[in-house]
């Protein structure tokens, strides 16, 4: 971008203040920092502050762009999912343990495709972890332009198993829009419960897609 006609060279060029910008890239790094820690298992200030300068170092290396933020937070639904995955993660332990000690011969897996009814990519992402958390369940795929997230389920025996691996998905998804998504997600995602699938689907992919174009415009405008 040029500045005007008469402008000394220590104008600002048009865009979101460096606070902002900052601001804007703090999530990445926050998310990053609990990536760090995890992997650790060391929740220790240490470990976090090491986290906090990993994270930082790698943003600034790679030179990352400013990624819009479409996050909210609710306490209660929070907690209900935390609860949830905490029973998630319980539960499929003690089955897949009982499979493999008692019915190792009978105990399949299989990939699931499950179509998501969300397009935040900060949503995904978690939503992604979360589920590979839990035993029994890993994220294999995540076609962002499809939004259909392939996740390999054990045991998956039979088609009650695969529509079990689908809602639980499914619910996860559910409990964390309503935990972290805004106002707008909740309102699309309500809508979008109400449509058959196929329509549903449809919708979601234009969504997706208008959204992609809003995105790409704001970068192209803060790094202009």
């Amino acid at each position: 971008m040029t500045g005007s006609p008469g402008t000394g060279s220590n104008v600002v060029p048009a865009g979101r203040p460096w606070q902002y910008r900052l601001s804007g890239r703090l999530p990445t790094v926050a998310w990053l920092t609990v990536m760090w820690v995890v992997l650790w298992g060391d929740p220790s200030p240490g470990t976090v502050l090491a986290g906090v300068a990993v994270a930082s170092l790698c943003y600034s290396a790679a030179r990352l762009p400013h990624i819009p933020v479409r996050l909210g937070f609710r306490p209660l639904p929070a907690l209900r999912l935390a609860a949830r995955v905490g029973y998630d993660l319980v539960f499929s332990s003690v089955r897949v343990a009982f499979h493999g000690l008692w019915r190792p011969g009978r105990t399949h897996g299989a990939i699931v495709a499950v179509p998501m009814r969300t397009d935040s990519d900060f949503l995904l992402a978690m939503l992604s972890a979360l589920l590979s958390m839990v035993t029994g369940t890993l994220v294999i795929e995540l076609n962002r332009n499809r939004g259909v997230v392939y996740v390999h389920g054990l045991p998956v025996n039979d088609t009650d198993a695969v529509a079990g691996l689908r809602a639980q998905v499914r619910r996860t998804e559910e409990l964390l829009v309503h935990a972290f998504g805004t106002a707008e997600d909740l309102e699309m995602f309500r809508r979008l419960a109400r449509l058959p699938a196929e329509e549903e689907a449809g919708t979601a992919a234009a969504r997706r897609a208008a959204q992609r174009e809003a995105d790409d415009e704001r970068t192209r405008r803060e790094q202009g």
